[in-house]
């Protein structure tokens, strides 16, 4: 077993529930190690094959996107929030200088829905590779209109269709279509997926993701 630095995240909650979920979808991957800041991910292989770090984002991502469907919200991570700056503060032209820091956030968690969740993850994982794309996507650094949009057909792949996406998972044709529309509505700046804008976005990206979370938590609820 060799060990990857995990990419950092905004808040030691996501951290821990990360840990939580992982624990579950893949035991042994995601741990803490005594004496240092951050996460880091354990796989089997050697140092130098290039398979087996891919294997380590790949079993990160999907974890995140997991956690990213139980709250569209949570999973930030510090690059996505630095938004393409490197590191370090801010400064004038005279030498001050400040130090970004996001807020802190808690979540209300009700017995025992992080461990359903995980389980169902768990279970789908295995059983639909639909699902397994689906999450991988979820967890995609700065995500796009693009990413929300294909996660949407992957589930249309899986139940056949919008319709079937209706029948078992609830979720209107109106409001699938809301999503699609938006994705080719926005400009590529706010997160679309075409070099013009042609129309009003009914949903914004952030309502775009809360919506692709809701999708995703009914997808997983199937196998709990």
């Amino acid at each position: 077993m060799i060990s990857f630095p995990a990419p950092a995240l905004c808040q030691g909650a996501d951290e821990d529930l990360l840990i939580e979920i992982g624990g579950v979808v893949f035991p042994g991957c995601i741990k803490r190690s005594q004496g240092e800041n951050g996460l880091r991910l354990w796989v089997e292989g050697g140092p130098t094959d290039p398979a087996v770090r891919i294997d380590a984002l790949a079993k990160f991502q999907t974890v995140l996107g997991v956690l990213r469907a139980w709250r569209s919200g949570a999973g930030e991570r510090r690059d996505e929030m630095r938004a393409g700056l490197g590191d370090g503060p801010v400064r004038d032209e005279d030498g001050n200088q400040w130090i970004l820091a996001g807020s802190t956030i808690s979540y209300g968690i009700m017995g025992g829905e992080i461990e359903k969740l995980a389980a169902g993850a768990r279970l789908g994982l295995d059983a639909s590779q639909n699902l397994r794309n689906a999450l991988w996507l979820n967890g995609r650094l700065d995500q796009t209109a693009a990413d929300f949009y294909m996660i949407h057909e992957y589930a249309e792949e899986e139940f056949g269709g919008t319709r079937g996406i209706t029948d078992v998972l609830g979720l209107s044709g109106k409001s699938q279509s809301s999503l699609t529309k938006s994705a080719n509505s926005l400009s590529p700046l706010a997160g679309g997926r075409h070099a013009k804008a042609d129309a009003v976005a009914a949903m914004t990206l952030d309502e775009q993701c809360e919506y692709v979370a809701e999708l995703l938590r009914l997808w997983i609820a199937q196998y709990e």
